[in-house]
Formats: structure tokens, C-alpha cells, sequence
């Protein structure tokens, strides 16, 4: 008897018949309700098809600019061939017939959408039924569908970013006035003066990319950046450590709180009075909403299920994601190389930050330029793994190429660069794209040129584009040229060559260069709202006197400057204060 009723359920698909002819109803009465209605119900949220083909109708009608009524709406349904279908014009009569209260209208379309959800729900656990049995298909692949389709259905997409400016600009408002009451920072304060003067604290939806050479600090900048912001604004914090366990982690916030170093704690050498004062400290440090997940290997899509995870079971939601580091998270797809792994990473980030509306720092090595230099300070140029460039030449001549001079784009002139090493990175599919001019390049798909409308992926770059073409240039020194000579030229095609050898340019200052007359991008730090980079000159010059100070320099910061300010680091307990 059981599973009999259990067969009539999966039969009936959840819906609310009344609700439906009360929303259309609305539209056809009082046209403008379809702003409303619109902004809030994608056109599968009607159950029935009858429903749905005149909701489509209304949409194209108000679309168009004509008039929505009953005239127009049987026009368009009989000439598109729906009358049949819709069951007759009577139905329409019907419609404007229904009794129904335009200030119940959200109450309404709150009823359609959630019996809607509920059939994506439905839907959903039969693919999952659908998928358990595809034994040939790796579980991971099958968990990582199962939680992007989940999160899909729970972040109802549909209605959360659509505000009009008047309510944008109500809202700003209300900041700007509440600032001028209580002087603040827009974003989580870091308590790092200088820092936050500079970034204004860390803002929802941003992406934060700390770099360093190792030995420079990063995971405990990180760490005490998660501490700190977990401590002075009393909310939760998540830091995924790829690297070290969370052992590791607890016995670091504790040395630095009680002043007595790991080592010590570890081998419980430990005088009566500071085990009182421990005890004490981890009772306060126990308050603190922080979390630590030391998993080993992770995805962007199994921080974002953890991260949801404790969202749901929380009553403070995690208001700030710190991972450790780039280059240890790992990507589903095992069919792409590490370089194009890392750029698909870098943005499936950037999409997170948005999606959760909260700021992510995310660790980063940086390559190992800085160490060929004689000034080791870090630049942009350091954050680079790209490898999207072909060369139709052998190895003995890109061989050759290695130590030689390139030019790159200053956005005023040109600058002869040491080009420091080419290294193959692998087989991807390469492009031809054509100019005007006669020139040509061989990229992959998501290499950047510069074009007259900024920096454009090749697969957003379109026919009769224009892109920077150098022309000629007259040297007056060896290594800079007043005079540049930048032209724009036509793209008149793209197309796909083969699957090819590709190649990342290491260059010392800038994150571009010319191949074959066209600019072109060499980095990823695109991706990015706010690249901090660690500096320890100490560790490079055993002779500076100013020992055990940090510099971190803000070298990309896309909502506000750049700048640079220093920490003092003590390096027995890992911690940072400032000068």
C-alpha cells in the first residue's frame, strides 16, 4: 500500500494551479505588474505548458512595446500556432475573469517559485538516482555534479543581483550617512593601520592574492590576518591549509598568544605559572569563530560545499575564506595541464568571492624570477604561469632565444626587457588570428591582446576588432624610445590551427610583450582584485640593519591605489605588528 502511494506522488509534480491563473491574471488586468513578475519568475516556474507559453507571450509582447491586453495576446498565441494548445481563447477569458488582490501579488509568486524549487529538487534527486548507477564514471566526478547542480537550486541566481539604480543608489546612500555618524572602514579591517589606510579593508566579492618567494611568511601573515579579523569584528573565519595540519596551526596561535614558543609547548616544558596562563588563553582563543580545514587535496567546488556546510550550521555566517596556497588546489578536470589548470582555478575563485559575497585571500608561490635578479624585490611580472604562446621553431633556436632581449608595452613606450627563460608547458589547441596588415599570431583561447577597448581574451576578440600593432620606433638610448609608434589594426580572422607545443615567457618588469608586432598579456593575476606581495630584504642582505621587517607591497589593487607599507615580524612567535 506503501509503495503504491509512494507511485501516485512521483506522478504529481508539485504545483499551485490557483497561484498561476491569479499572477497571469494580474499581468493581463494591470500590465505593469509584469516588472514585478518578471524579475521574479523564469518562465519554467509556471507548471503547466498552458501557463507557460502565455507567460512567454506577455514577456515578448511587453519586450516589443506593444500593448499587453486580450487582443494582442490571442493574436500572438494563434499566430504562432498555440490556440489549439493553450485549450481555446477561453482560457484567456478565464483569466481576466479571476477575482485575485494586487497587494497579494508577492505572496503569489512567493507560492509559484517555491513549488518551482521543489520540482528542480525532485528533478535533482532522480539524476542523482541516474548517476549512482553510472559505475563507469569516477565518484568525484559524480559528487562534484551533485554539488554544483545543489548549490545552483539553493543560490536562487534568478532574483538575488537584479536591483534597479534608484534602490542601488538608496542604499549607498545610507552608507555614505552612516559613515558620516560612525567613521569606519568599508570593508574587514586587517588592525594593520597602514594596510587597511590602503585597501580599506578587504571588501565582499574581492579576490586577495598574497605572493611571496618561500621563507617570506605567508602562511603566518595569513594566519594572523584570519585571526585578526575573526577577533575584531567577532565573526567567522575559514582558513584551509593545503600544507601544514591544523595541529600545526593551533600550536602556532597558541605560542604566539602566551609568548612561549611551539617548540616548547610541544615538548611540554612548561613552568606551573605558564600553564595557568595557557589555560586562560585558551579559554579566550576558544570564543573565537575561527575555523581550520587541513585537507590535503581540494577543489574550488570542495571549499565552496564546506564553506556552505558551515554557513547552514552556524548561526554567523563565514564572513572571510583564506586558503594556503594557489598552487597545492587541485581541479576536477584532469584532462588539462597545470598551467591552464591554475588560470581555470584563479577565476573559479574570483567566482566564489561574488557568489558568497565575501572577500577570499588566497596564497600564492611566486616564480622563481625574483631569485635572477639583483634587486629581489617582488614585481607583478613574479605572479605569472600562463604558457599560451606557439613557436615554429625547434628547440635549438628557442634554446637561443633564452637570456635575449624582448620589447615590451609601458602604455607610454617601449621597453627592452632580458627575456629570462621559455618553458614548454604542454599541448593545448592553437589559433591563427589575422590582420589587416598582413600579420599574424598562433595563441590559445584565453591569452590576452591588447585591444582599442582594453585587454580582450582571444575568444572575446570578434571580426573587425581593432588590436595595438607596433609600427616603428626611433631609439634614443638602449633601452627606452620617446617616440612610439602604436597603430590599430583590423582582425579579418580567427582560425583554429592545431593542436601545437606552447610556451610561458619569463620576463624581469612587465607582464606583456610583442610577438610578431602584436601586444600580448603574460600573466595571471587578472583575476584579481588586491595582489599583496611579501618582502623580507634580511633574508636576501645578511647585513641590512633593519632586521625582522616585512614590507608589503600592494601592487594591484583595482578598486583603489597602491602603495607599500612595512610590519615588524617577530620570528619566534610568528607574529606582525605595526612599525
Amino acid at each position: 500500500m506503501e509503495n503504491l502511494r509512494l507511485s501516485n506522488l512521483k506522478t504529481i509534480l508539485p504545483y499551485n494551479l490557483l497561484a498561476e491563473r491569479l499572477v497571469l491574471s494580474s499581468i493581463l488586468t494591470i500590465p505593469e505588474t509584469i516588472l514585478v513578475v518578471s524579475e521574479k519568475l523564469p518562465i519554467e516556474a509556471f507548471y503547466l505548458e498552458t501557463h507557460q507559453i502565455i507567460y512567454k507571450a506577455l514577456l515578448i509582447l511587453y519586450a516589443e512595446g506593444k500593448t499587453i491586453d486580450y487582443i494582442n495576446l490571442i493574436t500572438w498565441i494563434q499566430d504562432h500556432g498555440f490556440l489549439l494548445k493553450i485549450g481555446g481563447s477561453h482560457v484567456i477569458l478565464e483569466l481576466l475573469n479571476q477575482i485575485y488582490k494586487i497587494n497579494n501579488l508577492d505572496e503569489y509568486l512567493s507560492l509559484i517559485y517555491e513549488k518551482y524549487l521543489r520540482r528542480l529538487l525532485i528533478k535533482l534527486g532522480e539524476e542523482i538516482i541516474e548517476l549512482g548507477y553510472l559505475t563507469n564514471i569516477p565518484l568525484e566526478t559524480i559528487f562534484t555534479k551533485i554539488e554544483q547542480s545543489y548549490f545552483h537550486l539553493a543560490e536562487n541566481k534568478s532574483t538575488k543581483h537584479l536591483i534597479s539604480v534608484k534602490q542601488g543608489l538608496q542604499q549607498i546612500a545610507k552608507e555614505i550617512e552612516q559613515g558620516l555618524k560612525i567613521p569606519h572602514l568599508s570593508g574587514l579591517k586587517t588592525t594593520f593601520i597602514e594596510l587597511d589606510v590602503i585597501t580599506q579593508g578587504f571588501q565582499n566579492s574581492d579576490l586577495i592574492i598574497i605572493a611571496g618567494r618561500p621563507s617570506m611568511g605567508k602562511t603566518a601573515f595569513a594566519f594572523n590576518l584570519a585571526k585578526n579579523i575573526a577577533q575584531y569584528h567577532n565573526t567567522s573565519v575559514v582558513f584551509f591549509s593545503l600544507e601544514m595540519t591544523k595541529q600545526q596551526l593551533l600550536y602556532r596561535l597558541l605560542a604566539s598568544e602566551v609568548e612561549i614558543t611551539s617548540t616548547r609547548l610541544r615538548a611540554a616544558r612548561i613552568k606551573e605559572t605558564e600553564w595557568f596562563e595557557i589555560h586562560k588563553i585558551i579559554n579566550k582563543l576558544s570564543s573565537l569563530k575561527l575555523f581550520i580545514d587541513d585537507t590535503p587535496e581540494l577543489s574550488v567546488n570542495d571549499i565552496k560545499l564546506k564553506v556552505k556546510s558551515i554557513n547552514f550550521e552556524s548561526v554567523k555566517k563565514i564572513s572571510l575564506v583564506v586558503i594556503d596556497y594557489l598552487q597545492l588546489l587541485e581541479e576536477v578536470d584532469q584532462t588539462i595541464n597545470r598551467v591552464q589548470e591554475l588560470s581555470k582555478i584563479t577565476r573559479a575563485l574570483k567566482k566564489l568571492a561574488r557568489d558568497l559575497n565575501i572577500p577570499i585571500i588566497v596564497l600564492s608561490q611566486l616564480s622563481r624570477n625574483v631569485e635572477s635578479r639583483v634587486n629581489k624585490k617582488p614585481i607583478l611580472a613574479d605572479l605569472r604561469e600562463s604558457g599560451c604562446i606557439n613557436f615554429f621553431f625547434g628547440d635549438s633556436v628557442i634554446n637561443k632565444m633564452k637570456n635575449s632581449i624582448i620589447y615590451c608595452w609601458t602604455g607610454r613606450f617601449f621597453s627592452k626587457q632580458k627575456l629570462f627563460d621559455i618553458k614548454f608547458t604542454g599541448q593545448k589547441p592553437i589559433y591563427r588570428l589575422s590582420t589587416n596588415l598582413g600579420w599574424s599570431i598562433f595563441l590559445t583561447s584565453d591569452h590576452k591582446i591588447l585591444t582599442e577597448k582594453g585587454w580582450k581574451k582571444l575568444n572575446k576578440v570578434i571580426l573587425n576588432d581593432l588590436i595595438s600593432i607596433k609600427l616603428l620606433f626611433y631609439a634614443n638610448s638602449l633601452t627606452h624610445f620617446n617616440k612610439s609608434f602604436i597603430t590599430w589594426d583590423k582582425v579579418i580572422k580567427i582560425r583554429y590551427q592545431e593542436l601545437a607545443a606552447v610556451y610561458d615567457l619569463r620576463i624581469s618588469s612587465y607582464s606583456n610583450y610583442l610577438v610578431n608586432r602584436i601586444i600580448v598579456h603574460n600573466s595571471i593575476e587578472q583575476d584579481a582584485d588586491i595582489v599583496i606581495m611579501l618582502y623580507r630584504d634580511d633574508y636576501y642582505n645578511k647585513e641590512n640593519s633593519e632586521k625582522n621587517i616585512i614590507e608589503l607591497i600592494v601592487a594591484k589593487h583595482r578598486n583603489g591605489p597602491i602603495g607599500s607599507t612595512k610590519l615588524i615580524f617577530d620570528p619566534r612567535f610568528l607574529r606582525f605588528f605595526d612599525t
